[in-house]
């Protein structure tokens, strides 16, 4: 079950490094911290699983645009 409107695929999400694995993700104003973090086999982008303030855990696809990263899904 995807959770985003279709329009939401592409938009900006922050994430926060510590020791090359991320450790925090941003989304629509909501702050998430990540509990596992696969990265893609091109490098381009990760598998996120994460827990927001509701304590419910979502799966976040998020690849790189240049310096920034956009979603690409979630679930």
């Amino acid at each position: 079950m995807n959770l985003l409107h279709p329009s939401s695929a592409g938009t900006a999400v922050q994430l926060w490094f510590v020791n090359d694995l991320p450790v925090r993700l941003v989304h629509a104003d909501v702050r998430y911290r990540v509990l596992t973090a696969e990265q893609w086999m091109d490098a381009t982008g990760w598998t996120i699983a994460a827990r927001g303030p509701s304590a419910q855990t979502l799966t976040f696809a998020v690849r790189a645009h240049g310096d920034l990263w956009e979603l690409s899904s979630a679930s």
